[in-house]
């Protein structure tokens, strides 16, 4: 038995190979999610550029539903077909002012005084919607000279699966946004506009 045991430890063929593949699928491993990482950047880069260009169109007065065709339409061709653009989710939210980009809806905050809107407190409703909201941006491309939100979402499906959030139960999608705030040019409403 001891004899069995001393010419095991002293046999180790093998051991440099079965130290190399896991070194190789460590590097492997790295590479792809390298990749991965990068073809992530990429459409991020290219989706921030496209929204930047088709927010272009919309401060120019255009017509509801054709500024969203527009928009789609300029996002498929500056993404270079790396966003599947019937799967982009685009929002358009109109303001008065910056500063009121992202921001609640007025609340008397009653009792229990927790900072939070409650069913029952009295609130303005900026946006004419009949309801509290957290935003207070009207939906649309706005009118001439007012501030608008366009906040464009996307889930990318993963080449590899290295990086998304498949191994965790998701959906295997990484969400890329992009958002961009800018001011209605002047221009005139026309008749016939949507």
């Amino acid at each position: 038995m001891v004899r069995a045991l001393d010419t095991l430890r002293r046999n180790n063929d093998g051991a440099i190979a079965v130290g190399f593949a896991l070194t190789l699928m460590l590097f492997l491993v790295i590479v792809i999610a390298i990749l991965e990482l990068g073809m992530i950047m990429l459409r991020q880069v290219l989706m921030d550029n496209a929204v930047h260009a088709a927010s272009r169109s919309g401060t120019t007065g255009m017509g509801e539903a054709q500024y969203l065709a527009e928009v789609r339409r300029i996002i498929g061709n500056r993404t270079m077909g790396l966003v599947d653009t019937d799967q982009v989710n685009i929002d358009v939210l109109t303001y008065t002012s910056f500063d009121r980009v992202g921001t609640p809806e007025p609340f008397v905050d009653a009792e229990p005084f927790n900072g939070v809107f409650d069913a029952g407190e009295d609130y303005t409703d900026v946006n004419g919607n009949n309801q509290w909201d957290a935003d207070q941006g009207r939906p649309g491309a706005g009118r001439s000279g007012e501030i608008v939100l366009y906040h464009v979402t996307y889930d990318a499906p993963s080449m590899t699966g290295v990086l998304d959030d498949s191994l965790f139960g998701g959906d295997g999608a990484i969400r890329l946004t992009a958002r961009l705030v800018v001011r209605n040019e002047p221009f005139d409403i026309r008749e016939g506009s949507d």
